[in-house]
C-alpha cells in the first residue's frame, strides 16, 4: 500500500500566523490555469496517482483518483471554506479529506508587505538586519520575534524581494533552511528554475530539488527524473469554467469522515521535503 503525499515548503511566516484572506491572496497563484499533475510513489515508481488541477483568480479545484474512488477538492478563498466531493455518489462534505492538494505557489508574503503577517499579527515583531549576499542571490535580512501561549522564538529571514521568496531561514532553536538556484531547464516546454532546497538540523541533513515555472511560480518538479515525487504537466494558462469551483446542486451533504491517525515526522531523501507542524492536520494523500 502506497501513500502520496505533497507537502510545501516550511517557512515560519506561513506558519505563525492565520492570515486574514486579503492577506493570504498575495501568496495565491499569479493567473489562472488548468494543468495535469502525476505523483509517483520514489520506492515504486510503477506505483503513480494521477489528477487534475484548476486555478481560479481566488480558488482552485484538484480532481483525482484514490483507492479507486474519484475525489474532487475545491478551495473557495474568498469563502475561507474547503470542500471534498465525491462525484461517484453525488455527495460532498465540508473540509479536505484523502484528496489531491496541489503545490503553493513559490512566493511568500513578506515581512513588509502592507498586508504580511508582521503587520496584521500582533504576535510577531519583525525588523530589518541589513543586506547580505546568499548563494549569489542578494537579499534582505529579517529578524523575527513571535510569543504564542507563553512561548517565545526567533528567527533570521534573508529575502530575495526580487522573487519575494525566503533563501535561507534560521529559528534559534531548529532546523535551517536554504535554497541555491542552480540554473534555469525547461521542464515540458516552459522555463523553470532550478532550486536545490536543504534542511539541517544538529548532525542530520536533507536536500531535494525542486523545478520552479518562472511564469506561474509554482513548482512543476520534484525529485530526479522519472522518479520525482510530484510533476505537473500540460499547463494551460487562462480564465477557468466558474462552475468548476462550484459545488453541483444535485450534490448531497455528508458528514465529514473521522481525521486520520497522526503520521510520523520523517524526513524524505528521496525528494519530498519534511512534514512541517501545519501540514500534519490534512495531510494530502494518494493511493
Amino acid at each position: 500500500m502506497s501513500m502520496f503525499r505533497l507537502f510545501p515548503i516550511p517557512v515560519l511566516l506561513a506558519t505563525l500566523a492565520l492570515p486574514t484572506g486579503a492577506a493570504h491572496a498575495a501568496n495565491w497563484y499569479n493567473s489562472p490555469f488548468s494543468a495535469d499533475i502525476l505523483m509517483t510513489n520514489p520506492e515504486n515508481p510503477k506505483d503513480q496517482a494521477k489528477g487534475k488541477l484548476f486555478v481560479g483568480p481566488d480558488r482552485f479545484r484538484s480532481e483525482g483518483m484514490y483507492q479507486g474512488t474519484k475525489k474532487v477538492l475545491i478551495i473557495n478563498l474568498a469563502d475561507r471554506k474547503a470542500f471534498t466531493l465525491l462525484p461517484d455518489k453525488k455527495e460532498y462534505h465540508e473540509g479536505m479529506s484523502e484528496a489531491l492538494m496541489p503545490p503553493k505557489p513559490d512566493v511568500e508574503l513578506m515581512p513588509g508587505d502592507p498586508q504580511g503577517p508582521c503587520k496584521t499579527d500582533a504576535q510577531l515583531n519583525c525588523a530589518a538586519a541589513g543586506n547580505e549576499t546568499i548563494n549569489g542571490i542578494p537579499t534582505e535580512k529579517w529578524t523575527v520575534k513571535a510569543s504564542a501561549k507563553e512561548v517565545a522564538y526567533q528567527v533570521s529571514l534573508w529575502i530575495d524581494p526580487k522573487r519575494r521568496i525566503v533563501i535561507k531561514q534560521q529559528p534559534e532553536n531548529g532546523p535551517t533552511m536554504e535554497r541555491k538556484l542552480l540554473g534555469v531547464e525547461k521542464v515540458n516546454g516552459r522555463d523553470t528554475e532550478k532550486w536545490e532546497f536543504t534542511h539541517s538540523f544538529k548532525d542530520k541533513r536533507n536536500s531535494y530539488l525542486q523545478w520552479i515555472d518562472v511564469n506561474l511560480r509554482i513548482p512543476v518538479r520534484m525529485g530526479e527524473g522519472r522518479n520525482s515525487p510530484m510533476e505537473i504537466s500540460n499547463i494551460a494558462e487562462g480564465n477557468q469554467d466558474a462552475a468548476l469551483f462550484q459545488v453541483p446542486k444535485d450534490f448531497k451533504q455528508v458528514a465529514p469522515p473521522a481525521p486520520p491517525s497522526a503520521q510520523p515526522d520523517e524526513p524524505n531523501a528521496k525528494g519530498q521535503p519534511p512534514m512541517p507542524d501545519a501540514d500534519k492536520k490534512a495531510p494530502a494523500k494518494f493511493q
